[in-house]
């Protein structure tokens, strides 16, 4: 089970929400809790928003798609699959899929920044997450 919330944790970092919590690090003796708290939608919302200046039609129609993301992920650790790596798998597909819906209410401008923003988020994953994933598509 250790190894499961583990997991969750890792890849909670390879969500947007890994942003808000680089930028507000956890109040000192709350590590142990970090695979317990997720920012809420609405703050990742907000962080995207205040990194992408995005407007508030994008708004509206980012935050379902993160809540969507969050319900999903919330289910997996629910009922996960039986190995890990199934479980990463299926939360990196989750992940990407959230990601590539999102890009797609962009701005060009917009997207540059989002990718930047990723790029940086795998270099700060290190040995884990999205190593293997496929780069974002540009447009």
């Amino acid at each position: 089970m250790k190894t499961l919330k583990y997991l969750l944790l890792l890849l909670t970092l390879a969500t947007p929400a890994a942003l808000l919590a680089q930028d507000n690090p956890p109040p000192a003796g709350a590590q142990g809790q970090m695979a317990h708290h997720m920012p809420s939608v609405d703050d990742q919302v907000d962080h995207l928003s205040s990194k992408l200046n995005l407007t508030d039609d994008q708004k509206a129609k980012i935050k379902p798609i993160l809540q969507d993301q969050q319900d999903q992920m919330s289910q997996l650790m629910s009922n996960p699959p039986s190995s890990r790596e199934e479980t990463r798998a299926k939360m990196r597909d989750i992940h990407q899929k959230s990601s590539a819906k999102i890009r797609a209410l962009l701005t060009d401008d917009q997207k540059a920044q989002f990718d930047k923003m990723q790029a940086e988020r795998h270099g700060h994953m290190g040995h884990g997450g999205d190593q293997g994933a496929p780069p974002p598509q540009q447009e």
